[in-house]
């Protein structure tokens, strides 16, 4: 259980800090400072879906952090976040990187990171049903 736990803290912890790091002021002051050139109405449409994807990712994280502290009964979320992973994580920065969006290798190595975080999270999920399934039924006393 405490894998799974720690798995749930650990992808918490990161969606919250990913979250802060999306906020529209924080992106429209590092857009500029990167060399991504947009007029202000690009530049504002993507702080806006960007900040979108880090609310989203705050509730998630939230949900991550409070359901760690009985794993076993938060299955469904760790299947939602891993799902997360590796659609939101893994494709999309495949998918940037063959766009042509940012740096092709920092997209992949970020992917990668996903796919990973995903990989030890269904690890941490198939620990812990085997646990569970361990564990036999106490009998009833007569």
């Amino acid at each position: 259980m405490r894998y799974l736990s720690g798995w749930m803290y650990g992808v918490g912890a990161l969606y919250l800090l990913m979250a802060f790091l999306f906020n529209p002021l924080l992106v429209s002051w590092v857009l500029p400072r990167v060399g991504l050139a947009l007029d202000a109405d690009g530049q504002r449409v993507l702080a806006d879906g960007v900040f979108f994807i880090g609310a989203i990712v705050a509730v998630l994280g939230v949900f991550l952090l409070r359901g760690a502290r009985q794993p076993h009964l938060n299955r469904e979320l760790v299947k939602l976040a891993i799902w997360v992973e590796l659609i939101a994580g893994l494709v999309l920065n495949v998918y940037l990187a063959v766009r042509g969006y940012g740096h092709p290798l920092a997209l992949v190595a970020f992917g990668l990171l996903h796919g990973a975080i995903a990989l030890v999270g269904r690890h941490a999920l198939s620990t812990c049903r085997r646990h569970l399934t361990a564990v036999k039924p106490l009998k009833r006393a007569s």
